[in-house]
């Protein structure tokens, strides 16, 4: 493992030149790991990911025939919606005018509730449509985060002071926290309540909010990573992550404690998913999901470490995350693996059978233009 890439309370700038294809590689990539989880899970294929150790020049896992439709859950069409309502927040800003960052965050959710066709709650107030909810692909009710629409059926936000369900620690903030992680011009020490008040929207137990900052660390230091040419970027990213997660002044001993297991874990020669959930657990709460996924994107770093291969090193990364059933794994390690590697390392045979590639690039294409990325002008 690598010194830490230290967090700095400086944030990322959209004027980089890897800043652009870093949004859309997390993205992308994030989108890919979710839905490959998913196609493990619906059609019970659970293949034997290869370990990072073993001769395996594709990385390949099974995903389906060449036509079979790589189809997002639920995770991804919130992880969307998180970056409009942050982009709705930018609008405003833009404008010279403050927002609320949590309650735009609540009110995106609601229309991904309305948008895939479920009753508005009556207490609720009733968002302006925006450009997102015309993607079709985010209509779709599939495999959706049971908490979430529990907490959003109720039609009230939930709060840090006051959760909705105090108890829920499931995985579903971890990917959806992935666009805290690209926002430009925003330290650490913004980042982390901003992550921690999305979830608890939802989500009311600490370490679920908890696991939500840290994926959002995360993504941010693969992105300064790359920018500063590290050569193992993950490994360098879930460094800093760690030293950056012990500042945080609430419960974070799970979370942390999962992060050490998931760096020894990808220390090892052969790794395979029935060693993950067998050392991590079985991908259901919020820092068992981070915890895999970060574990499989290090492993399948680890046997390339001089990045000569990125679309091997994501392969195995998304394959050894999935291999059992877990599609939120398999989004962290996908999104993180993106932001660090760029377009590069996403196969483009997968990308071409994603049923969300349209909403995603848009989405992510709004979202450039409006922090001044260059390459979006």
């Amino acid at each position: 493992m690598p010194a830490p890439l230290l967090l700095p309370d400086t944030g990322l700038d959209p004027g980089w030149p890897e800043y652009a294809d870093s949004v859309r590689a997390a993205l992308l990539g994030g989108a890919l790991g979710d839905a490959l989880g998913s196609l493990a899970r619906s059609d019970g294929r659970r293949p034997p990911a290869p370990s990072h150790g073993a001769e395996s020049p594709s990385g390949r896992r099974e995903t389906g025939d060449a036509t079979t439709v790589l189809r997002i859950s639920g995770s991804t069409q919130l992880t969307l919606y998180t970056l409009d309502a942050l982009q709705e927040v930018v609008e405003w800003a833009n404008q010279g005018h403050a927002a609320d960052e949590t309650a735009c965050l609540w009110l995106a959710y609601l229309r991904w509730l309305r948008a895939r066709g479920g009753p508005h709650p009556a207490e609720a107030p009733r968002p302006l449509p925006r450009p997102i909810d015309e993607q079709e692909a985010l209509h779709t009710a599939r495999e959706p985060d049971d908490t979430a629409l529990e907490a959003l059926r109720t039609g009230r936000m939930g709060e840090v002071e006051r959760p909705l369900l105090p108890e829920a620690k499931g995985c579903g903030t971890v990917p959806r926290s992935v666009p805290y992680g690209l926002l430009p011009h925003v330290g650490w020490r913004t980042l982390a309540p901003l992550a921690i008040n999305g979830a608890a929207v939802t989500h009311g137990h600490p370490e679920a909010q908890t696991a939500a900052a840290v994926q959002g660390f995360v993504v941010h230091a693969a992105v300064r990573a790359r920018r500063e040419g590290v050569e193992r970027p993950v490994a360098a990213a879930v460094a800093a992550a760690r030293e950056t997660a012990g500042n945080l002044t609430r419960p974070v001993a799970e979370t942390l404690e999962r992060l050490g297991d998931a760096v020894r874990a990808a220390e090892q020669e052969t790794l395979d998913p029935e060693d993950l959930t067998r050392l991590l657990g079985a991908g259901r709460s919020a820092p068992e999901a981070l915890a895999i996924g970060l574990c499989a994107a290090l492993a399948a770093e680890a046997g390339d470490p001089h990045g000569r291969d990125p679309q091997t090193v994501f392969r195995r990364a998304v394959a050894l995350a999935t291999g059992r059933d877990g599609a939120a794994a398999g989004a962290v390690a996908g999104a993180v693996t993106g932001a660090a590697l760029g377009t590069a390392a996403l196969p483009p045979e997968w990308t071409a059978r994603l049923d969300a590639r349209d909403a995603v690039a848009g989405t992510a294409d709004r979202w450039l233009r409006e922090v001044g990325a260059p390459s979006a002008a």
